[in-house]
């Protein structure tokens, strides 16, 4: 049984991503794959789709391979939301963790293993890490780093390769500027290459995996969708409380105050994936007739606008089985900038 690490250099890289598009990738090649989260953070009950409260990267690979083993196995140290240690000592909590662990390891080929927000700190109380995680389990290590400045990458991949021992062997460089691109992938990944990282790939910012869903969308905003239900997946790129794209017989919409266009995501042109009404006054029967005559999903908040607007720049939702898209596109960007495998093959 082998097992992968999933590591993040902080300021969020797209971690809970790159663990599922790795999932896919190794059970398309037939391996038995399990999931493991040594410590998470507890959601509230009313933000938890569960009966009870619980990581939300628990909740999703649960889902999406399709884990028996209870909350407590997958992940058995969960803090709350505003808590930082669980106040054990890093003996007591190794000693849960492994016994977990064998549990989840049981009859898998490989099982992946999602660590904290930063490999750099623990998240599981004093003297215990990542890091330490890492060479308890011989895992190999897939490190996910938010790419801003050379500097800061070379440091955080060669230092933490160093500290385990080269067990570093898959780098996803993630978020670069498009100008960028380029000198990442004709300097950064070499040099990181030649200092020992086995595989290296760099990934632009895109459109599409920072997209929102109108159903995101609708329950960041509080609201329901009135009506165009198959609409809820269209793909949200902006927002704006102005409608002057409106036009036709859309421009009734100018006449409706309280509102946020949601601007979609086609190559090549923006059109209206949905609009958000607030204030939570209910539309006439004229304004849904013409948004279900084009399709076009109205979503209706009890929230006043400019709180919808807050909340849309804030939100940072936890990914959910609805995201697959989102899996399929991060998939097709490395196949296309690096040429495919081997990013897994080296983890093996």
């Amino acid at each position: 049984m082998r097992s992968i690490f999933i590591g993040s250099t902080g300021s969020g890289p797209g971690q809970t991503l790159a663990t599922w598009a790795l999932a896919v990738r190794l059970k398309a090649k037939g391996l038995k794959v399990g999931f493991f989260k040594p410590y998470g953070l507890l959601l509230e009950p009313s933000a938890s789709p569960s009966e009870s409260p619980c990581d939300p990267d628990v909740l999703l690979f649960k889902q999406v391979l399709g884990i028996p083993e209870p909350d407590e196995t997958l992940c058995p140290i969960s803090l709350p939301a505003n808590q930082e240690s669980a106040g054990n000592q890093g003996e007591e909590l190794m000693n849960k963790i492994q016994k977990a662990f064998q549990e989840v390891s049981r009859d898998k080929d490989v099982v992946l293993i999602m660590g904290g927000k930063e490999i750099f700190f623990g998240e599981g109380g004093p003297g215990l890490s990542d890091g330490e995680l890492v060479k308890s389990f011989d895992s190999f290590v897939l490190l996910v780093d938010r790419y801003q400045r050379d500097n800061l990458t070379f440091y955080s991949v060669l230092s933490l390769n160093s500290f385990l021992d080269g067990r570093v062997r898959s780098t996803i460089l993630n978020h670069v500027s498009p100008n960028k691109m380029d000198h990442v992938r004709n300097k950064v990944v070499s040099f990181l290459r030649q200092k020992g990282v086995k595989s290296v790939v760099a990934l632009p910012e895109d459109p599409i995996l920072a997209a929102f869903t109108v159903s995101a969308i609708a329950e960041i905003a509080g609201g329901e969708i009135l009506c165009c239900q198959e609409g809820q997946a269209n793909l949200v790129q902006t927002s704006t409380i102005g409608a002057k794209q409106l036009e036709g017989p859309l421009s009734i919409f100018k006449q409706v105050y309280n509102k946020v266009i949601l601007m979609g995501l086609n190559p090549g042109d923006q059109s209206v994936a949905g609009i958000l009404l607030t204030g939570g006054r209910s539309p006439s029967e004229v304004i849904i007739k013409v948004a279900r005559e084009r399709g076009i999903p109205l979503i209706l908040t009890r929230a006043d606008t400019f709180q919808v607007m807050e909340r849309l720049e804030k939100a940072k939702p936890a990914l959910t089985p609805k995201d697959e898209f989102k899996v399929h596109r991060f998939l097709q960007l490395i196949d296309e900038l690096n040429g495919g495998s081997r990013w897994v093959e080296d983890l093996l």
